[in-house]
């Protein structure tokens, strides 16, 4: 079989990592604040967001639109709404 992908994994990929496990994993750490600048510089959008899933991103975009019961919100099937 040939593989489709085989990644090249260097010392400098295992240091990334290492650095990534032994930090915060509950998406604020380093490297989420140093995406986070890397985009919002490169799209001039400050105050830039980033989710974990798009489901994250879909339920913060509903928080935000004020929904309230009685609302018709159309999601795709995959998203799970509950009216705080």
């Amino acid at each position: 079989m040939i593989p489709f992908n085989k990644p090249s994994i260097t010392e400098l990929e295992q240091k990334y990592v290492a650095e990534a496990l032994t930090g915060k994993l509950c998406g604020d750490g380093d490297y989420t604040r140093e995406a986070t600048a890397l985009f919002e510089k490169a799209t001039g959008v400050a105050g830039m967001l980033l989710t974990t899933s798009c489901t994250h991103a879909l339920e913060l975009a509903a928080l935000l639109c004020d929904i309230s019961p009685g609302d018709e919100v159309i999601l795709p099937a995959s998203v799970s709404w509950r009216t705080r």
